[in-house]
């Protein structure tokens, strides 16, 4: 993606073009090298976190972006390219396939049923509780019902927001809180599995919708997708969500 440039659309019979601006921002965590976020303290997370926020907010500012999103890539089969910990920020000028197909999902949601399906989400995993791994004033982590993969971990903010954009203070230490915590438990447990995790939110522009809620996704590699998964969209999970869940309870952090 370059900075420089117009946002254009290009159509060509059956082939779409968009010019490839937008921006792409890489976030250095630590002056130490090949640092684990895992085992950084809270207060340097809730530092990363305020940097995400800012710099969502900025980027979101140029009329020539449609999305942005927020990731990390955490060793080599998470596809990262850089050893020093580092995050990342990508401004697009489209909105992705992907996010396109959940945003009208949670909105055919609210359509039917009145609610928000994250909202709807939180209350029955709190509700039943067997999946919770860390529940806390602002944030509920939990397991998925239907997790991607073993140990793929949501974290979800208690109060509605449809934008990260909007996160407060005290929202940014409690979710270093969350954060730190789970992926310390991930990484004793798993012996420093390889991992993607990605900040999923409306723009700042959506913060008042009552469909989308935004939410932070943690993937652990720990199996491979194959082709069964490339031809069917579907996901194979030989795990159980409850044990899982169960399993990082036990793990102690301190």
């Amino acid at each position: 993606l370059s900075f420089k440039g117009e946002r254009k659309r290009i159509n060509e019979g059956l082939k779409h073009l968009v010019t490839g601006v937008g921006r792409h921002e890489v976030i250095i965590e630590s002056a130490l090298h090949n640092t684990p976020t895992a085992l950084m303290p809270a207060e340097d997370i809730a530092d990363i976190l305020r940097i995400y926020k800012n710099r969502f907010l900025d980027i979101y500012n140029d009329p020539r972006i449609e999305h942005v999103i927020i990731f990390k890539n955490n060793g080599e089969k998470a596809g990262t390219s850089i050893e020093h910990a580092h995050s990342q920020i990508v401004g697009t000028p489209v909105t992705p396939m992907q996010v396109r197909d959940r945003i009208d999902e949670t909105t055919r949601y609210f359509d039917n049923i009145g609610e928000c399906l994250m909202c709807a989400t939180v209350k029955s995993e709190l509700a039943e509780g067997r999946r919770i791994i860390l529940d806390t004033n602002h944030f509920v982590t939990f397991i998925p019902y239907a997790a991607l993969s073993p140990f793929h971990t949501w974290i979800f903010p208690k109060k509605h927001n449809a934008s990260f954009g909007d996160i407060s203070d005290e929202e940014i230490a409690d979710l270093a809180y969350n954060l730190k915590t789970v992926l310390s438990k991930i990484y004793h447990g798993l012996d420093n599995p390889d991992y993607n995790y990605v900040i999923r939110s409306e723009s700042p522009k959506e913060s008042g919708s009552e469909y989308f809620h935004w939410y932070l996704s943690i993937v652990p590699r720990v199996i491979q997708t194959a082709g069964f998964e490339l031809g069917s969209g579907m996901y194979i999970n030989t795990s159980l969500p409850e044990e899982i869940a169960e399993f990082l309870r036990k793990i102690k952090t301190d």
